[in-house]
């Protein structure tokens, strides 16, 4: 690049970021895992986190006190958990490697069950922690009952699964996948209500609590809001090439956190798609620091905070405020 280009790409870039209007100042910041995570979930209500770091075990956090409660993995020769996720209740905890699966109760740390399922790509688990929702590599994703140990219902597409979800009410599972479809599974027949198709592979999928609105999100695509009773487009959120690493619906449905792969946090209106607000940490210059995705978001109890963790090991607390 030119001397002359470099300095106009600067200056475009200036105003660029001048023009980003977003909050900055951190309410509360924990440092997880020096190293860097594999995967993190937190609790519905924020106040548990579960993260994989990189030597391959789980670790339970408290987030109030930054206090891990417990270090799970499956085995000695543990390859890395990757992916995780805390029943809303609080109780129960799920982890996955590759190819096991593993349940544990939140109060005491113990291992209640322990199955093995060839290439798990994503898990979720339901609020009272007695169902899971499995993502394959194998075209399918599963509905298992963590409580007998059996499948429940199949879901399948024509391509790996890349992410799940389950609507807090039980109701309904969305799975999303490299078929460039997401699916909408009716969770007391096994059926298939809806499905949406996008330009590209689906990469991150959410439910709202009620089951009522659903949030599609192509890689390095569009990120589309939709009616799951209807199947109609609520909204689409107007962001180009836009990979969304995170996402939350709010307790009353009526708002969705996205996070992203450049530590960049958005809060958006549900029916219209407009964005409301934003959060991102301070950069020291210009190209800021290193890189670190958003890999699970929450909103505090109270609905009043937003707690994040990164893949870069740091946890953070944001005060939800008018743009």
């Amino acid at each position: 690049m030119s001397p002359f280009l470099k300095n106009i790409y600067l200056i475009s870039l200036i105003f660029f970021l001048q023009a980003c209007q977003y909050q900055t100042d951190v309410e509360q910041q924990w440092v997880h895992d020096k190293a860097g995570l594999l995967n993190a979930s937190l609790s519905k209500d924020g106040s548990l986190a579960l993260v994989s770091i990189t030597n391959g075990v789980a670790q339970l956090i408290e987030v109030a006190t930054n206090t891990v409660l417990h270090r799970w993995q499956h085995t000695d020769n543990n390859k890395g958990i990757i992916a995780t996720a805390i029943s809303a209740n609080n109780k129960f905890a799920i982890t996955a490697e590759s190819n096991s699966l593993a349940l544990w109760e939140v109060k005491s740390g113990k291992i209640i069950g322990y199955w093995d399922f060839p290439n798990i790509t994503d898990i979720a688990i339901s609020s009272n922690g007695q169902h899971a929702l499995i993502g394959m590599e194998s075209n399918k994703a599963y509905y298992f009952d963590l409580y007998y140990g059996k499948i429940i219902y199949s879901f399948k597409h024509n391509g790996f699964v890349n992410t799940v979800a389950l609507s807090h009410n039980g109701r309904y599972a969305i799975t999303g996948a490299n078929d460039q479809y997401a699916k909408l599974w009716d969770l007391k027949t096994g059926e298939l209500t809806q499905q949406w198709r996008q330009n590209f592979k689906i990469f991150n999928v959410a439910l709202s609590d009620d089951g009522r609105y659903a949030m599609s999100n192509a890689s390095l695509g569009k990120t589309k809001l939709w009616d799951t009773e209807t199947g109609d487009k609520l909204s689409q959120l107007p962001m180009r090439y836009m990979t969304v690493s995170a996402s939350q619906f709010s307790a009353d449905s009526q708002h969705l956190l996205t996070g992203r792969p450049n530590q960049r946090i958005d809060l958006w209106d549900v029916k219209t798609g407009s964005l409301l607000n934003t959060w991102m940490p301070k950069k020291d210059v210009i190209w800021g620091n290193e890189a670190a995705a958003i890999i699970a978001l929450a909103f505090s109890s109270d609905g009043q905070y937003i707690y994040n963790e990164t893949s870069s090991g740091i946890a953070q607390k944001w005060k939800i405020t008018n743009k």
